[in-house]
């Protein structure tokens, strides 16, 4: 038996998906993404096109005209759950995005501040209403949107603890311990902002524009892998920094540990000398 046709465009369907099967099931981050990706970069031509009309070789074309691949990849996946959702309601005959060319994006590896970077950093930043922040991304690894949303709730000054509230995988929901530093700027940052239920009420576009504006050679999450950074050079267990950074795969962790701590071995073993010193 045929499955039935339900003649919706595929602009039609991406709306009733987005509503329907997204907004209600991801975080408030996650949805604004699709949603992103959904507008932006899904050509409009193609969202005209009835489910029917669409053939692989269409969406090769309309993947093909986005220049960047990082955004192209998220745009295959957009269509691919959306589509797959679609042809599981019997909308469509055919999963067509198996027949899809993939996408290849090969992600830029973060790279961490180096200490005199950080130093000079923080100097920049002292006098900023945005300091705190930025010594809590360096001091914790959260990820830029797990601070910003981040409440007062969330943190128990008795107990010195702090719940991050992470979605992006099952290990990024944890507690981390509240250093003296931490507390401290906290503590500055309640008095910053009084009467606010978020720790930092600010927007996140703007805090990697302003971080931009401080530190020009780096990204925002470039803080994330400097505190992964500074775990492996202080000599933390590589699978306590897995906990506290909330990554689901370990070799995520490894990948920054391995860089540094090859570094660190080879300045540590030019200090070795047949004739130690007495």
């Amino acid at each position: 038996m045929k499955k039935q046709k339900v003649q919706l465009t595929l602009g039609a369907w991406l709306s009733e998906w987005y509503n329907v099967y997204k907004l209600p099931t991801v975080s408030k981050s996650s949805a604004e993404n699709i949603e992103r990706v959904i507008r932006l970069y899904i050509p409009q031509w193609l969202k005209d096109l009835p489910l029917s009309a669409l053939r692989a070789f269409t969406i090769d074309k309309a993947l093909s005209g986005i220049p960047s691949t990082r955004m192209r990849k998220y745009a295959f996946h957009v269509l691919n759950n959306s589509l797959n959702k679609a042809f599981r309601l019997d909308f469509i005959e055919t999963d067509i995005m198996k027949k899809a060319e993939p996408v290849k994006h090969r992600a830029k590896v973060g790279e961490a501040l180096t200490v005199s970077e950080q130093r000079e950093f923080l100097r920049k930043v002292e006098n900023h209403y945005m300091r705190n922040l930025f010594e809590f991304y360096l001091y914790t690894g959260v990820r830029r949107c797990e601070a910003l949303a981040l409440r007062w709730s969330d943190v128990d000054f008795n107990s010195e603890t702090i719940l991050i509230r992470g979605t992006k995988t099952l290990s990024s929901f944890r507690r981390l311990d509240m250093l003296p530093h931490v507390r401290e700027l906290l503590q500055r940052q309640k008095r910053q902002c009084p009467g606010s239920p978020l720790v930092f009420p600010y927007k996140k576009c703007y805090v990697s524009e302003v971080f931009k504006r401080f530190c020009p050679a780096h990204k925002l999450h470039d803080l994330r892998h400097t505190f992964v950074t500074r775990c492996a050079e202080c000599g933390i267990n590589v699978n306590v920094c897995q906990s506290l950074a909330g990554h689901s795969d370990i070799k995520v962790t490894l990948q920054t540990y391995t860089h540094t701590t090859n570094s660190f071995r080879r300045s540590e073993y030019q200090k070795f000398s047949i004739e130690p010193p007495q």
